[in-house]
């Protein structure tokens, strides 16, 4: 008779902890090797001399980080053996050294797989290049053995990612044409292998599925209804959020409210962004020229008003069920010989955490500070 009291009390206490969980205050600085390849360097508020980012980024509140695995990015058709290295940046080599580097800065890691040699987002998820002649079930059979050597690799690096996406912004589907929406049987075969081969190695790591829709809640309902049917498990959803593409603020807040009771999974918006500045930083043009429905200006204070609001409307969600938010590429600053490929300019540097000159922004610390 006594335990159900003590069963009762025990499961008051857990929700206590997972409502005060340590929320995901995150960058993806996937790009930081080529940046500091090419010579850039990044300050402190106020400091005079530069630092490591990833010791800035933790000092300043910053509790994970996302890499972005590409498979063999020298061997990508249309963007063959680019000025980045024989290797390439962000393939498996570059990625667990970058782990590694995070985790001894005391900085927690996720994961995050394109499947392709290089960028893949809801426009393009192109098939690596060795796997292009293959049917469905040879490409899962290669995805699952991908995934699991390089966890395998983090593993012997001493790295366990808190989490790792199987797949980026995949609202449209991955491995292009064969696992494309409306292919959801193909889809589904690739996921799971994704996902069964990051717990074989490593069990407590949660595997997030990605979509980019973040205000798209009839989008989202139907993807992941049409992933359960199929038997696809996963532990977290994550979502992308640029108000200039993805629609407003409230539209996102309901999204995660409606997915987050209707799945029982926590939302991680695993990346977003906001301008600080109308200004270009070098000659590649900017991509994030406008605000979308938001209202918010495109400078520093606006920046931190956008990170304000977003992490109320994060932290809105019932349950404790919005864990964090990842701000993507805060350190993309204009630097000569890098880019969104090596040397070719760089689309992002207005809607930093960093001046064009490497300084941090307010923006910075008002990514911790919303969480909180």
């Amino acid at each position: 008779m006594m335990m159900k009291p003590v069963l009762m009390l025990l499961l008051c206490l857990s929700a206590v902890v997972a409502a005060q969980a340590e929320p995901i205050i995150g960058a993806d600085i996937s790009h930081l090797p080529q940046l500091e390849a090419a010579g850039a360097q990044f300050y402190d508020h106020d400091a005079k001399a530069p630092e490591d980012l990833l010791v800035i980024l933790k000092r300043n509140g910053i509790n994970r980080i996302r890499l972005k695995v590409w498979n063999e990015p020298g061997k990508y058709a249309e963007f063959p053996a680019d000025q980045s290295g024989p290797e390439g940046y962000n393939n498996p080599t570059h990625v667990v050294a970058m782990a590694k580097r995070a985790q001894a800065a005391g900085l927690q890691v996720m994961i995050d797989f394109h499947y392709s040699d290089w960028w893949a987002d809801p426009g393009k998820q192109t098939m690596p290049v060795a796997w292009r002649k293959l049917d469905a079930a040879a490409v899962s059979e290669k995805l699952y053995a991908f995934t699991h050597a390089v966890m395998l690799q983090l593993k012997q690096a001493g790295v366990t990612p808190a989490e790792v996406q199987v797949g980026n912004e995949i609202s449209n589907g991955m491995l292009w044409p064969l696992g494309r929406v409306p292919e959801w049987d193909n889809l589904a075969r690739f996921i799971k292998a994704g996902a069964r081969a990051v717990k074989d190695v490593s069990p407590s790591t949660r595997v997030v599925l990605h979509l980019d829709a973040g205000g798209d809640n009839a989008r989202c309902r139907r993807w992941f209804d049409a992933m359960l049917a199929r038997g696809v498990s996963f532990d977290v959803i994550g979502l992308s959020f640029y108000p200039v593409w993805h629609g407003s603020l409230s539209a996102l807040q309901q999204n995660m409210t409606d997915l987050s009771q209707r799945y029982a999974k926590p939302v991680i918006v695993v990346e977003t962004a906001y301008p600080w500045t109308t200004e270009n930083g070098d000659g590649q043009k900017n991509i994030y020229t406008s605000t979308g429905p938001e209202t918010f200006p495109m400078t520093p204070a606006g920046q931190q008003a956008f990170l304000t609001a977003l992490w109320q409307a994060v932290t809105s969600l019932p349950d404790g069920r919005g864990q964090g938010v990842i701000y993507w590429e805060p350190d993309f600053i204009p630097q000569a010989g890098a880019g969104w490929k090596a040397g070719a300019g760089d689309e992002w540097d207005n809607v930093t955490l960093f001046d064009f000159q490497g300084r941090a922004l307010p923006g910075l610390k008002t990514l911790a500070e919303g969480a909180r």
